[in-house]
């Protein structure tokens, strides 16, 4: 094979078909890209099953050789796209305490990748939650326990790959002790190795242990593995002799996309390129310009910075996940196996007597509902208000207020009609930063005269977006509700850190994230159709440590 055709066969590019996305015209783009560049794969951004999948397989056709199919798939097929199931996030799974759910999540996510031509799914998580006010992580990880984190992890991993998907564990060595967002600027940790090896590489090893077929890179410095402020995605010492010599990983390594400024800024695109194989990746994911990335690195190899020898490493590990995900394909061609994990996760009627294949979401829904139920954690009850009866609510006035950041598309059908169903007279609000001075104080009387105050918060993890929860705007508006209905119940679909911020609410129940499942769970929790038996997965100072929670 020629050199340059080698090199692209180590870049993956993109598919991106989110709202605003001429698809059509982007056809040209990827069809170029795999025939005249080479390029070895792409990763998937929104869109719906059935065309993504007509698109890869379009695209398969074009191609010389295999490609690997990609996509952050952390909460389900449906956190990219239309038509999958959408499951809380992995902090929630890991509030259940259940690893029989990690694994159900990770069979499922991969059933469903496979369906849409999705053969690499970017996900679990393997980052330990230490740091509150993380931009980028918090939800996103299973807990602040590394042996929990590792037990979560290592579940997943063994279900994913079960259903016939690569797992891909990340971000090594780690991303939970940040305090900056990579997606902008470099995150340096200043833990030493010891700390490391007793918290960041526990589930690491776990997911190396359980089989894991690929891990993704941190764009995080460790001055402790490097001695320097180098991202570890450009470390020798961190891909090549830690992770590779030291903890005996051979399968693929991918870098976090290298468009972030974490890299991007500092870098270039090109000698971004040169040293993150030099460091001992084997897949650039997403460099600024895929031209350059591929150009740079055969002028690296002409001048014997790097060797092809090097390159021909990288491209024996990828053909082998290939053959890996080849004989599932073969094997698995007309079957599903449900292995004996997910029996308690999936509804009691929604598995098939035999093994044949069924619905792309066949009983996923009901695992999703089971993790979101398990998950809500009630963090502070002093009155003891919870659940509400709605026996003893009639004739009483009960105000919902749902506060949400106004550039967040959260769909909020769920949680109204849920609530609605539950207490037809419930009186809803929706207010977001932009709410005025005037139209708070209205609020805030409105707070003052309910019989029953709840507020509810919505927050996303983001890239880009440089923070923690919500805005500043918005935590200063639940406050002053919380002020004005002292008796007030706070439902945080958002990470449990949101707890300092209204630490004066009378009980406060976290949900993790917004997403369908856990919008109906916290309802039925609210109303005591469902137990509060989860424990906190992370340590929250100086409230909460990881394993509080209030049983009723």
């Amino acid at each position: 094979m020629e050199l340059r055709r080698k090199i692209a066969r180590l870049v993956m590019s993109s598919i991106s078909n989110r709202q605003g996305d001429d698809l059509a015209e982007q056809y040209h783009r990827l069809r170029c890209e795999v025939v005249e560049l080479g390029v070895g794969g792409y990763i998937v951004f929104g869109g719906n099953v059935d065309s993504t999948a007509q698109l890869t397989h379009e695209l398969a056709d074009e191609a010389d050789h295999p490609l690997l199919v990609a996509s952050d798939l952390e909460r389900g097929l449906g956190q990219q796209l239309d038509g999958g199931t959408v499951f809380p996030t992995q902090m929630a799974v890991g509030a259940t305490g259940v690893t029989d759910l990690a694994f159900a999540q990770g069979w499922a996510t991969a059933h469903e990748a496979l369906s849409a031509g999705i053969d690499l799914v970017f996900s679990p998580v393997a980052d330990v939650a230490s740091e509150p006010t993380n931009p980028i992580i918090g939800v996103r990880a299973f807990g602040g326990d590394p042996v929990t984190v590792a037990a979560m992890t290592a579940a997943f991993v063994r279900g994913c790959q079960q259903a016939g998907a690569a797992a891909t564990a990340k971000h090594f060595p780690g991303h939970g002790d940040t305090r900056l967002d990579s997606h902008i600027e470099l995150p340096v940790v200043g833990a030493d190795r010891a700390t490391l090896e007793e918290r960041e590489f526990v589930p690491f090893r776990a997911a190396i242990d359980a089989g894991v077929r690929a891990i993704m890179t941190a764009h995080v410095a460790y001055p402790a593995l490097t001695g320097e402020d180098v991202p570890a995605t450009l470390s020798r010492a961190v891909m090549t002799d830690l992770l590779r010599s030291d903890m005996g990983f051979d399968g693929v390594l991918v870098t976090d996309a290298l468009v972030m400024g974490a890299i991007a800024e500092r870098y270039g695109c090109g000698e971004a390129a040169v040293m993150a194989i030099e460091a001992g990746i084997d897949i650039l994911l997403m460099p600024p310009d895929l031209e350059e990335a591929v150009s740079v690195v055969r002028e690296a190899v002409r001048t014997g910075r790097v060797t092809e020898e090097r390159i021909d490493r990288s491209l024996l590990r990828i053909d082998a996940l290939h053959k890996w995900l080849g004989d599932y394909r073969e094997a698995d061609d007309n079957h599903v196996e449900f292995p004996p994990e997910i029996a308690g996760a999936f509804g009691d009627d929604e598995l098939p007597d035999d093994n044949h294949r069924v619905g792309l979401t066949n009983g996923h829904d009901a695992a999703a509902d089971r993790i979101a139920r398990r998950a809500v954690t009630l963090l502070r009850d002093d009155a003891s208000l919870v659940p509400l009866s709605v026996g003893n609510l009639t004739g009483k006035r009960v105000v919902v207020f749902t506060l949400k950041d106004s550039d967040r598309a959260m769909n909020l059908v769920w949680f109204r009609s849920k609530l609605e169903a539950t207490l037809p007279d419930v009186q809803e609000m929706v207010l977001d930063e932009r709410v005025t001075t005037g139209e708070l104080a209205r609020l805030t009387e409105l707070a003052a005269a309910a019989d029953v105050a709840v507020i509810a918060v919505f927050d996303d993890v983001v890239a880009w977006k440089g923070r923690s929860g919500p805005s500043e705007e918005l935590l200063a508006a639940a406050r002053r509700l919380i002020e004005a209905a002292p008796g007030a119940i706070v439902l945080a679909f958002t990470g449990p850190e949101i707890s300092v911020e209204l630490s004066d609410a009378a009980a406060l129940i976290c949900c993790y994230d917004g997403s369908e499942p856990s919008q109906g769970a916290a309802v039925e929790a609210l109303f005591g159709e469902s137990p509060l038996t989860a424990r906190l997965p992370v340590d929250i100072p100086p409230l909460f440590r990881a394993g509080d929670g209030l049983e009723r």
